[in-house]
């Protein structure tokens, strides 16, 4: 749950607990959904758990024997976040007296960088799917293996104007958008590629490299295909700022500014 090692000293633990129920804490979810805010209790409520197990010395030994004497390796760790800024204070530990009156059960064991990460997803995509749908309208759904949402838009036919190009657009949630994420959403985009469309591909994440690595990134992916890849919009899926290449679709950047209006 903590992502820490199994021999972590309590303050590791308590900068853990710290770091992860910071992210579940109400005043960071109340713009989602109910369906996800309730997710968010119980990943908070299971946290604390973990925490309430792990600070009190016998209940943490009767945790490491219902493992069953497995390796004593560290968990996975999770990419790195910038730290929340909510601190929420750890709950006093139980005490033994009470603890070993109890018969303890062990909580399933589950990673808490993974479930982390899957709310955000979820709940990232929810929005992004809703934003679709309002600004592309009667989007058309593409094949696309390997992204999270892939539609084509119907550009109107003005009768004064001509009609607006056609964009593909792609969307993959990354934990971290990185130089290895734009490189990994480039060769897949060149799959999806359709001669009749522009194509664009927003790589969204909780985390972002700096704006120069990235450029630096996309730079070269575009270099070793000659110019012949997507257009790449980096995303910040917290607060929904994006880079926007000079040649980004008109229909992406309403995308992205509806996105940041829903989140206000």
């Amino acid at each position: 749950m903590l992502s820490v090692a199994r021999d972590a000293s309590p303050d590791e633990i308590k900068k853990a607990f710290r770091r992860e129920i910071a992210r579940y804490h109400p005043d960071k979810v109340q713009h989602l959904g109910r369906e996800f805010q309730e997710m968010a209790s119980g990943i908070a409520a299971d946290l604390t758990e973990a925490y309430r197990i792990l600070m009190d010395p016998a209940l943490r030994t009767k945790y490491d024997e219902e493992l069953g004497g497995g390796s004593g390796g560290a968990a996975p760790k999770p990419p790195p976040r910038p730290p929340g800024d909510f601190d929420a204070p750890p709950p006093p530990p139980a005490s033994s007296a009470s603890s070993s009156s109890s018969t303890f059960v062990p909580p399933p064991p589950r990673p808490s960088s993974t479930a982390g990460t899957d709310f955000v997803k979820k709940a990232s995509l929810s929005r992004l799917r809703a934003a679709v749908d309002e600004v592309l309208g009667s989007g058309e759904v593409v094949t696309a293996p390997g992204f999270d949402i892939a539609v084509a838009s119907k550009p109107k036919r003005g009768l004064f104007k001509k009609a607006d190009d056609k964009v593909r657009l792609l969307v993959r949630f990354v934990p971290i958008v990185d130089a290895q994420a734009v490189e990994g959403v480039w060769t897949a985009s060149m799959k999806a590629k359709a001669p009749d469309s522009i194509l664009c591909v927003m790589l969204a994440g909780p985390a972002l490299a700096p704006a120069k690595d990235l450029a630096t990134a996309i730079s070269e992916q575009r270099r070793k295909t000659r110019n012949a890849g997507p257009v790449l919009v980096p995303v910040d899926v917290r607060d929904w700022e994006a880079l926007f290449p000079p040649d980004t679709p008109a229909i992406v950047r309403s995308l992205v500014q509806r996105l940041k209006e829903d989140q206000r």
